[in-house]
């Protein structure tokens, strides 16, 4: 079976003992600082601390050899299939996260089309302060406006948008990351939210711009991204100020969209516990078994491997955030 990548997650010490692997796209860590290797491709740090398994690192990799380059600042690794690409930005060079944000689109969208893989399928996007006011405006609501100007600019996604993920880191630049390809996916939506992109005015002058999931049909396979997903049921907050409730409708939101994908678009994959991994971003350390506990009471062995993060959630109401995918890999199928 040729598959466009797999994603393992194992014990790596020093990042740029991968660059000569021909077969890595791209290498992420977790810590405290957000830190990119002096590479074309992507090795680099996320500004989160891992709670949990703090000797792993997420490396993505690809069956056949893959290209590198680095072009308008961003890192970038490459095979027929996948385009994986890694932006760090000083958004302090900026009058403010708007002026940041639209500036990294712009990069961002250029490079794809520079490069002929116009078609995003999954972003993760980290900054300091997520939550705070800058001049009149929250900074995430900020990140979304700069992010809808390009769009607006650059004619908007001519395709369904992308799974995507915002989590505050407590310092660092804004630091993107992405994969895209060169045909789109597929927009999963959940049936108990209302989709980010028609979010009414009370959560900022723009709509984030993503879609609840994206499924990517390959060759010889079919992936399932999902986007952060947390406590929200249509469009508001449940469960303020109790992490484990909103852990638990939270798992409902995953569950829900998963079953949603099985009977609209025969997702390969028929409950959560078929995911491959996920990533779970807590506000407080201090929240972690809590959330464990209620993990494990679930989901028992069935738990998909978990990668715990600390992190804050895009709405400073919200305690906890679960973003997840199904990748095959070679020694899945």
């Amino acid at each position: 079976m040729s598959l466009p990548f797999s994603i393992q997650f194992l014990p790596v010490e020093n990042l740029s003992a991968l660059e000569s692997d021909e077969n890595v796209l791209a290498a992420i860590r977790f810590a405290s600082i957000a830190s990119a290797e002096n590479t074309d491709k992507p090795l680099f740090s996320v500004g989160l601390p891992n709670l949990a398994l703090s000797n792993v690192v997420e490396v993505w990799y690809s069956d056949e050899p893959i290209k590198t380059t680095a072009l308008n600042g961003i890192q970038i690794a490459y095979n027929d299939d996948i385009l994986f690409g890694h932006l760090l930005l000083d958004d302090t060079a900026y009058e403010d996260m708007t002026a940041a944000s639209n500036a990294a689109y712009r990069l961002i969208l250029e490079t794809l089309k520079t490069l002929d893989y116009p078609y995003l399928l999954r972003l993760w996007n980290y900054f300091a302060a997520i939550n705070e006011d800058q001049g009149d405006l929250e900074r995430y609501k900020q990140f979304c406006l700069g992010r809808q100007q390009t769009l607006d600019q650059t004619g908007g996604f001519m395709y369904p948008p992308p799974a995507a993920t915002a989590i505050g880191t407590s310092n660092g630049h804004l630091q993107i990351y992405f994969v895209a390809a060169k045909n789109a996916g597929l927009q999963l939506e959940n049936p108990r939210q209302t989709s980010a992109f028609l979010y009414p005015p009370q959560y900022g002058p723009v709509s984030p711009a993503f879609s609840r999931a994206t499924v990517k049909k390959w060759q010889d396979t079919t992936h399932l991204y999902i986007s952060g997903t947390a406590s929200i049921v249509g469009s508001k907050t449940c469960h303020k100020g109790d992490v484990e409730q909103q852990l638990n409708e939270t798992l409902r939101n995953i569950e829900a969209l998963v079953h949603h994908g099985n009977n609209t678009l025969d997702l390969p994959i028929q409950c959560f516990t078929d995911l491959s991994h996920l990533k779970v971003y807590l506000r407080d350390l201090l929240m972690l078994p809590i959330v464990e506990e209620v993990l494990i009471r679930r989901y028992g062995r069935q738990l998909p491997l978990v990668l715990f993060l600390q992190g804050d959630v895009c709405r400073s109401d919200l305690l906890v955030e679960i973003e997840a995918a199904y990748i095959l890999n070679e020694s899945d199928d």
